[in-house]
């Protein structure tokens, strides 16, 4: 517990003297202004413990607090911590199971099951029958609907399809486009910088590959613009790339290849200053406009003649993932991995954020794309994968209705980016990343998979007339 006191202090020791993050261009809403209040334990007498986590409001510090607790077997300050922290990330489902199982600890069954019935409501799914941490309120009437609803929401759901197979190995494929001029599928390779083509039925035929001209890296993105004959990758300098050099180490750099060809065009870097860069995600305006996101550094840039422009700057963001833009191409959409799903007005050079309605959460989004009016999300860091299709108000800063596409499907292992080919949304459905080391290592080759490409059908429950989630979202337990 020593460790824990002299921790506090040090936290609020630097909290008096640090200066003030400011927001810049892309301004984040206070999340909790749309949440819901968390739970609150029953009136009790603060702690000394507890008034100095009153102080804390900083997410990571929240964190690394509840993992000393946790340590300590402290648990009614790990659920303290863990509660202000699932108010910071309200969306957050494994911030929630963590709480729900630190209130289980104490035999706090009314908040432990108030905690589950939100998550079961937003569509999470978890198994806490065979978590050992809840054996304390297991057994009651309202444990066992919670239990089976839980098991509602991990069965396989939605009305998409298996598209085709990407031969396994040692690729790593990140990132799908299509042509539809060509009709032809185009995957790019994070190992070796290469981009085939590929048809309907998963066969590829190489396209364009990495040489000392175009000085292709680690691709992570792909954008077709058929109506101008371009295709945009973006391309980063990690260790996942086989065969990097030194030098190319930090660099993210955006290339321009004409589409019908392959040949190389030009190349544009992240500015100097700004390194090292991961680039993250790409989308390109119905304008022609192309911009691109370093993920990480929590920046998106435009490409304004021959440069990078900077367009948005918020250290408020903790991951840009997915970018996306609507019919016009006045808003761009993206996704931040933790806080959910934002805006820029480029007409005004407006930030805002997309509110989602009641027992929706957009925790976990990675892939996004923009389909008549409404925004396909990806969901690869929600238990069970899933992909949304989310109708939004006409200023596009909330969600009206939010149906899933397709959930918890045996194909999917982290699901990723995608591409719309007329009204379905084809998507890798089992990126093999988590079967890299940090050193970009295949931790075992042979375990390493065929790429699935999946396919939802973008109409799926098109005139339900109703929020669904997934087929448990509306079941709630009885009354305690």
């Amino acid at each position: 517990m020593y460790f824990v006191h002299r921790l506090l202090l040090l936290i609020l020791a630097w909290l008096i003297v640090a200066p003030p993050v400011l927001a810049e261009d892309a301004a984040v809403p206070p999340v909790l202004a749309r949440a819901k209040t968390s739970p609150v334990a029953a009136a009790r007498v603060p702690t000394e413990i507890e008034k100095k986590i009153d102080l804390v409001s900083d997410a990571l510090t929240l964190t690394r607090l509840a993992k000393q607790f946790e340590l300590e077997k402290d648990w009614r300050h790990l659920a303290y911590s863990l509660q202000k922290l699932f108010a910071l990330r309200p969306m957050q489902g494994p911030i929630g199971y963590e709480l729900a199982a630190a209130y289980a600890r104490q035999d706090n069954k009314r908040n432990a099951y108030d905690v589950l019935v939100r998550l079961q409501a937003q569509g999470y799914a978890y198994a806490p029958d065979l978590d050992a941490r809840f054996d304390k309120i297991k057994g009651t009437r309202v444990w066992d609907y919670i239990v089976l609803n839980l098991q509602a929401n991990q069965k396989a759901f939605g009305g998409g399809r298996p598209g085709f197979d990407l031969p396994g190995g040692d690729t790593l494929i990140e990132s799908i486009g299509y042509d539809p001029v060509r009709k032809r599928f185009l995957a790019a390779s994070v190992r070796d910088g290469s981009i085939n083509l590929v048809d309907e039925s998963g066969k590829a035929t190489p396209f364009i590959k990495a040489d000392a001209e175009n000085g292709l890296l680690a691709v992570y993105g792909l954008a077709v613009d058929a109506k101008r004959d371009l295709l945009w990758v973006i391309g980063n300098g990690v260790p996942h790339r086989v065969g990097i050099q030194a030098l190319d180490f930090g660099k993210a750099i955006l290339h321009q290849f004409k589409l019908s060809t392959g040949a190389f065009i030009a190349k544009f870097e992240t500015p100097a200053n700004h390194r090292p860069s991961i680039l993250s995600s790409i989308a390109l305006s119905p304008t022609g406009a192309i911009y691109v996101a370093d993920g990480p550094a929590r920046r998106i840039y435009r490409l304004q003649g021959d440069a990078l422009e900077l367009v948005v700057e918020n250290p408020k963001l903790t991951s840009i993932r997915g970018m996306a833009f609507n019919d016009d191409g006045s808003k761009l959409f993206f996704a931040d991995y933790d806080l959910g799903l934002f805006g820029v007005d480029l007409n005004a050079g407006k930030a805002f954020a997309v509110a989602p309605h009641a027992n929706l959460s957009l925790y976990g989004i990675d892939g996004l794309a923009f389909w008549k009016g409404q925004l396909l999300a990806v969901q690869n860091g929600f238990p069970p994968n899933r992909v949304m299709r989310l109708t939004l108000d006409e200023a596009g800063t909330q969600v009206k209705h939010a149906q899933a596409l397709d959930a918890a499907k045996p194909e999917f292992a982290t699901p990723t980016q995608g591409v719309v080919v007329g009204d379905e949304f084809w998507f890798i459905a089992n990126t093999q990343r988590g079967q890299y080391d940090r050193y970009g290592v295949p931790k075992d080759v042979a375990a390493l998979k065929p790429v699935h490409v999946y396919r939802s059908d973008i109409n799926f429950a098109i005139d339900s007339g109703k929020a669904v989630v997934t087929p448990a979202a509306e079941a709630m337990p009885p009354k305690r």
